[in-house]
């Protein structure tokens, strides 16, 4: 009955794709993150839906009249260099080709979705529609979840779906945290009571989620959007008092599995999971080492021969001892920035980064820009909020390999449109009412 009823609606979805090119960017997004073949049982799980709406995307764009002017900032150059720079890591990889190129493709996919938001999104309505898609593929999923969680008492155990990208708890609890300032401005441009209300449910059900994933990043994240929603509120005891009574009653009510595991913050040296993590960042330090320029290629730690061709277990031990680990084979990276850095040499990690800091600054400087041209607030707060869900990524990404993320390159795309579309069509308006004004 589910595979029925998505292939009756599918088309429409196309069509509306073919007729309006940013309900295709919004949907290529909510395809990816929202995976329907994992919620396929039969005849629908084999159809390839990502695959159509980019041809119908692209097409879309083609025959696009009046396409908006396009700006390489220097945000779209860090980004265009990393794709090519991964695709030459991919050509010297040390791994096997044949393992490397399929995940540059997987990633040169995400890519593309950044080039063609940027290409075609170019009002708060095309932005506001790429948000909603976000909100309900990974909103949905974390409303599901936490009300499952709820229902079963706590004995449900959060994960994502299998094959996905987020089918990992850890890289699950990161999206959730993620989608939480999303869900935030949604409030705050939300005309209708009862859809407000809605998305007030719906950031509770997420966080519940968070907590259910049983993932520590997920905790730190969550704790780092938080600190920074403290930091920005004008009413800073009154909210500390009420997280802290809300955070001890939410927890009060989970098992003592969840308190177990969380107690294994403080002591993380002593935790086997822990030191697992500690063994594969010391594995792309040591990959990275011998090969600076061009790193290991996608996954290259992730090849056994790769992995025990650098002793991790006996290197740096004066920092963390791993020394009893030597007899482990291969980890994921377990986070974001060593990811990068084994995959693609100190060369890749310094364009990764720099992404990660030019739209943080970005996003920085279109809140000063937005305030002082006098914009509207919801403007005003979207920039802000982008921030923060830059600062989730940052955080809960140092525990999880999800340097390659639709979700991230989304927002940035969002970021990209506000300063080249929005902000800066604002500036130019109040650029020339001021030139009339002189000359009245």
């Amino acid at each position: 009955m589910r595979d029925l009823l998505f292939i009756v609606v599918f088309p429409f979805l196309v069509f509306a794709t073919l007729k309006r090119p940013f309900i295709g960017v919004a949907m290529w997004v909510w395809v990816a993150m929202h995976f329907p073949n994992g919620w396929m049982y039969s005849f629908g799980s084999g159809i390839r839906y990502n695959f159509i709406i980019v041809i119908a995307t692209v097409i879309s764009y083609l025959i696009l009249k009046n396409k908006p002017k396009v700006e390489w900032d220097l945000l779209t150059s860090l980004i265009f260099m990393f794709l090519v720079w991964t695709a030459i890591t991919s050509a010297f990889t040390i791994s096997y080709p044949f393992l490397v190129w399929p995940e540059w493709i997987e990633f040169l996919k995400i890519s593309l979705c950044y080039f063609f938001a940027i290409f075609i999104l170019k009002s708060k309505l095309h932005i506001n529609t790429l948000i909603w898609a976000l909100v309900f593929s990974i909103g949905f999923y974390g409303c599901l979840e936490g009300l499952k969680y709820i229902v079963s008492g706590g004995a449900h155990r959060i994960h994502g779906l299998p094959g996905h990208v987020l089918g990992d708890r850890n890289e699950l609890a990161l999206a959730f945290n993620m989608v939480l300032p999303l869900l935030v401005y949604l409030i705050a441009v939300s005309k209708n009571k009862l859809i407000k209300t809605g998305l007030k449910c719906a950031i509770v059900l997420v966080v519940i989620a968070i907590f259910g994933t049983f993932s520590r990043g997920g905790l730190v994240a969550l704790f780092a959007v938080g600190g920074y929603f403290w930091l920005q509120s004008n009413r800073k005891i009154l909210y500390a008092i009420l997280f802290f009574v809300g955070f001890s009653a939410s927890t009060s009510f989970l098992p003592s599995e969840w308190h177990d595991r969380m107690d294994t913050i403080e002591t993380a040296q002593e935790d086997s999971s822990f030191l697992g993590r500690i063994l594969a960042w010391k594995q792309a330090v040591l990959m990275a080492n011998d090969n600076p320029i061009t790193g290991g290629g996608f996954k290259a730690g992730q090849v056994n021969i790769i992995w025990f061709k650098y002793p991790a277990a006996d290197s740096f031990n004066n920092l963390i001892d791993t020394s009893h680990l030597s007899e482990i084979g291969f980890k994921a990276a377990h986070s974001i920035y060593f990811q990068v850095l084994g995959d693609h040499g100190y060369i890749g990690f310094l364009i990764f980064m720099g992404i990660l800091i030019t739209s943080f600054f970005k996003a920085g400087r279109l809140v000063k820009r937005a305030k002082e041209m006098k914009m509207d607030s919801s403007t005003i707060q979207l920039c802000s909020l982008l921030r923060v869900s830059l600062i989730a990524y940052c955080a809960g990404g140092a525990g999880v390999s999800l340097a390659y993320f639709d979700a991230l390159y989304a927002i940035l795309a969002i970021i990209y449109v506000l300063d080249h579309r929005i902000v800066k069509q604002k500036s130019t308006v109040t650029s020339s009412d001021a030139v009339v004004d002189q000359h009245a």
